[in-house]
């Protein structure tokens, strides 16, 4: 899921009247420098704990100013320097803006997250987040959040604010937007300090698609395996499927954590539960969303797996995931069975068929190569990290997936697929149970043969193989091509 920059994200909210603390956006060494006191924040793609890579600087002199210019202009992939005008905060809040799939209490919608203490280490007091559901169609009023916020100053003034900040995250049909900290300033006024935006490219447009455009930066920094993963995009679109690697090594005697995060909002909790920490490493940045195929869900699987210095996998999204659990499960299950490289795994499983994604991956754990543990959705991340250290003590292994030989039944172009056959499992030549499973009705029998129904599609979900391994015999298998470095 594509994330906007700082000053990319401040035009947004600067049109929809969120008020923010005085900035001024540099590419280029400016002739008239910022007035002192001013903080210099790089924008750089991808970035994160920028303060902590000296990408945040505090200037408070005309040279300090240059000097910091010259020096973050310098860095690889900056588009720019953000200079923030230095304003008298008096207290901080946090808030963000999600998609909410919804679920049995609420429909789906949008969700306000807010604390009353922002700024740094909000990633520690999760417990303390408010949550204000909200309608994308017939969002709340200033006066609506008003009387759902705690106790705090100028409460209708932070209202009014907050609903801004709703009125921005749907107008520009965003996927996450958050603002820590908001500043409360001497005079009771809120302004946004620092901001971020996360957005699906299908969701920009036409004629706001200015406002999303990033500059490509001249130099392509991407790993191999990032390169890979978009090779599997390129073959299979549909969805969100993002990788990108660290370029820093995990310290020594960290725990590096390889992530496959389903959508902004997994994403934002899994940074709130390892932000501040020093003994977890998190060697990806991971999404995977917006209706993507299991199909797909299992070769970019394959491909986080497959970074040698990774010792565990975690993955979580938002818990109110559309995507359908189970067939992520049967994703995941066929990942740990078929990879060279299998990881052990903390799996949180939230959204549709929930249940039944924890019953399959409950069922086959104790013939996987591999340790799992599963959590129920209600179940933060902050409380699955506490899993870590004991899991990560497993040896990582290695394993050899040899495919068997059957017959090629039929091929499918999208999702891309090859269906395989395996007669001699089937002697009787009884209809398998898994023609009666497919939920589109895309496999078919007829006269003792598997054959695809012209008037249905394949939507990929896997659920065919998954029914043959646990009620059948195995008679049909999915082969689903990677690239070479993935396998």
């Amino acid at each position: 899921m594509p994330a906007l920059p700082e000053y990319k994200t401040r035009v947004l909210l600067e049109n929809h009247g969120v008020p923010l603390a005085p900035a001024s956006f540099h590419d280029v060494m400016p002739t008239v420098l910022p007035e002192p006191v001013v903080f210099l924040k790089a924008q750089i793609p991808g970035a994160t704990s920028r303060a902590g890579k000296g990408l945040v600087r505090r200037a408070s002199t005309p040279d300090e100013i240059s000097y910091g210019l010259k020096e973050l202009l310098a860095e690889k992939n900056c588009l720019g320097v953000l200079a923030a005008e230095a304003v008298n905060i008096i207290k901080e809040y946090y808030a963000a803006c999600l998609l909410d799939f919804g679920d049995e209490e609420n429909l789906p919608g949008g969700v306000l997250l807010f604390s009353p203490e922002g700024g740094t280490g909000i990633e520690g007091r999760t417990e303390s987040l408010l949550k204000i559901h909200f309608s994308l169609l017939n969002p709340p009023s200033a006066l609506d959040i008003g009387n759902e916020l705690p106790d705090v100053p100028n409460v209708f003034a932070l209202a009014d604010f907050l609903q801004k900040m709703i009125s921005t995250f749907i107008g520009y049909k965003l996927t996450v937007l958050e603002t820590n900290p908001i500043a409360v300033l001497a005079d009771g006024s809120h302004v946004a300090i620092d901001c971020r935006a996360e957005f699906e490219k299908s969701g920009v447009s036409k004629k706001n698609a200015h406002l999303f455009k990033v500059p490509v930066n001249a130099v392509d920094d991407s790993t191999p395996l990032e390169k890979m993963v978009e090779t599997i995009n390129a073959a299979d679109p549909a969805g969100t499927g993002f990788f990108r690697a660290s370029r820093q090594k995990a310290p020594e005697g960290t725990i590096a954590v390889a992530t496959n995060l389903c959508g902004g909002g997994g994403k934002m909790l899994w940074e709130m539960a390892t932000g501040g920490r020093k003994d977890i490493f998190t060697i990806n940045e991971s999404d995977t969303s917006g209706g993507l195929s299991a199909f797909k869900s299992y070769r970019i699987l394959r491909a986080i797996m497959s970074q040698p210095e990774a010792q565990v996998l975690i993955l979580t999204g938002s818990g109110m995931a559309f995507q359908n659990q189970y067939h992520l499960a049967s994703a995941v299950w066929k990942a740990l069975r078929e990879s060279a490289t299998p990881l052990p795994c903390l799996l949180r499983f939230g959204g549709t068929d929930q249940e039944k994604a924890m019953e399959l991956m409950n069922t086959v754990a104790e013939n996987l190569p591999v340790r799992v543990i599963t959590f129920r959705p209600e179940i933060f991340p902050n409380a699955m990290v506490e899993h870590l250290s004991e899991i990560a003590t497993d040896k990582r292994i290695s394993q050899i997936f040899t495919p068997e030989q059957g017959e090629l039944a039929f091929e499918v172009e999208t999702p891309p697929a090859r269906f395989i056959y395996h007669p001699e499992k089937n002697p009787n030549g009884k209809e398998p149970a898994f023609i009666k499973e497919c939920p589109t009705g895309f496999l078919q029998w007829v006269d003792g043969r598997l054959i695809p129904n012209p008037d249905a599609r394949c939507i990929g979900c896997l659920v065919c193989e998954t029914i043959s391994l646990l009620e059948g015999n195995g008679e049909l298998t999915i082969e689903l091509d990677l690239p070479e470095e993935v396998r």
